[in-house]
């Protein structure tokens, strides 16, 4: 006898049947590995983004036998970029230079930048108890004085000076893409360490970003370079942003160093300090030639070889008290796998102008003696020749001090005597104003007639001291 097919059995081997190829075809599309990609092709590019990565997206050519589509002119397929998962934190430590102008970095691969930059050579400044800042703090304490001692300080304990002021999570060399700029580097980098150069690597949308830092063995000069690589299959819009971007202290908090950001555009030097950026940014247009952060001592600045078209924008950064100089390139169309190098000479070090000048920087403008730098110059150099005899830097202001203050002699000789003349005429100009009163005409006339009876200048006494003025203030701009 023959049995009655069950309906229901039927629908659940149909059931299985399709859970089973389901199955199958999620297994096969995210389980197992795509096949074998074939050769890779690198285009000849400066600072390519996929130079000897093994995490960048390869161009992919047709292989060995494309011979014919070559010859009809078609392009070869790009590949789409391959998602990888998340990078992790990274913390990288470099020193170079040794003890006596020695610099350690640590650098994160958060915003593939420095997180510290510690100069061995230069101490944080310290307080020296002499007379004046040991009465000061008498009288700030309440008419209480401590011990007074005159005596040498003892070396400072804080250790070399860090002139990255950020804190985790602050990115110090910002990359923009669009119109989103700087704000939108904030994201985690994958990192290639060689002896002699770090290498970070991003992708910001269809922009491959990298972010290459080449080493010295001394010094305070680095190499940086940025590249963009359009890693689509079709054209997109490259709004290139490469920026310097600090914590500086609000000016109440400091006193005598005041932070700024710099830059130089078409041979003008632009520095603005922090509190204007708060109203706005700041935008100069032309040739850029270098921008940077820093204070009256220290300078993170970056430089180009030739100046950069487009403009420099001085903005406040995200971040606590964080402003930024940023280049803003021109936006341009960027063909598929085409790349955009942007090389620079990065500086981080103090504003000493014979090192900058050694390098051959144009950031020695940022060493700023103001409008009396024509005088500044060789009073600084001066200082620098009687430092190199004596050894000691207050020794050497005390006896530049006493050679200016022997070169004014004449000058403040001959203010003394024209005033000491002016002086023993009093009594007589007494008696000339008594005698004509009102008449301005006359005593004006009595009064030159007396001056040059007697030989006396009236401008005596005030013109040598006038001239004496910018030599005075280049001096204190020079300490």
């Amino acid at each position: 006898m023959q049995s009655t097919p069950d309906p229901d059995q039927e629908k659940r081997v149909l059931t299985a049947v399709a859970l089973s190829v389901l199955v199958l075809w999620l297994f096969q599309s995210f389980v197992f590995e795509p096949p074998p990609q074939r050769a890779v092709v690198e285009q000849p590019v400066a600072e390519s983004a996929t130079e000897q990565s093994h995490h960048a997206a390869p161009v992919v050519a047709e292989g060995d036998g494309d011979d014919d589509d070559s010859a009809r002119g078609i392009e070869p397929k790009r590949s789409e970029r391959v998602v990888e998962a998340p990078v992790e934190p990274i913390q990288l430590a470099r020193s170079w230079g040794g003890l006596e102008r020695g610099v350690s970095t640590s650098w994160s691969n958060f915003g593939g930048s420095p997180t510290a930059i510690e100069i061995a050579a230069y101490q944080e400044a310290y307080e020296l108890d002499w007379l004046p800042t040991w009465l000061l703090a008498g009288f700030t304490d309440g008419f209480s004085w401590g011990e007074f001692n005159i005596g040498w300080p003892e070396p400072p304990k804080s250790g070399p000076v860090d002139i990255v002021q950020g804190t985790e999570g602050d990115v110090l060399f910002p990359v923009g893409v669009d119109a989103d700029g700087i704000a939108a580097d904030i994201g985690y980098y994958r990192v290639e360490e060689r002896d002699d150069s770090l290498t970070f690597r991003s992708s910001r949308g269809h922009v491959a970003v990298t972010k290459r830092f080449t080493l010295p063995t001394e010094g305070y000069l680095l190499g940086y370079t940025v590249t963009f690589e359009n890693t689509s299959t079709q054209s997109i819009e490259l709004l290139p942003q490469v920026g310097v971007a600090d914590h500086m202290d609000p000016p109440a908090d400091r006193f005598g160093s005041q932070s700024e950001v710099w830059g130089q555009v078409g041979g003008e030097v632009e520095n603005i300090l922090p509190e204007k950026l708060e109203k706005g940014a700041k935008r100069f247009d032309g040739p850029v030639e270098w921008l940077g952060v820093g204070d009256r001592y220290f300078l993170v600045g970056i430089e180009a070889s030739e100046p950069l078209v487009g403009q420099l924008v001085m903005e406040k950064a995200p971040g606590d008290e964080r402003y930024a100089a940023v280049f803003v390139g021109q936006q341009r169309s960027l063909a598929p796998g085409e790349v955009v190098s942007l090389s620079f000479r990065l500086y981080s070090g103090p504003k000493e102008l014979d090192v900058l000048e050694a390098d051959a920087l144009q950031m020695a403008s940022s060493v700023n003696f103001g409008m009396f730098g024509v005088v500044a110059l060789p009073i600084l150099a001066f200082l620098k020749f009687i430092f190199s005899m004596v050894g000691n830097w207050g020794i050497s202001i005390i006896l530049l001090t006493v050679c200016i203050k022997a070169a004014l002699f004449p000058l403040s000789q001959k203010s003394y005597r024209s005033m000491k003349g002016m002086q023993k005429l009093q009594p007589e100009i007494e008696k000339l104003k008594e005698k004509l009163g009102d008449d301005k005409e006359a005593l004006n006339r009595e009064m030159m007639a007396l001056w040059k009876e007697h030989g006396v200048n009236p401008l005596g006494g005030c013109l040598p001291m006038f001239l004496q003025m910018p030599i005075w203030f280049a001096l204190y701009r020079v300490l």
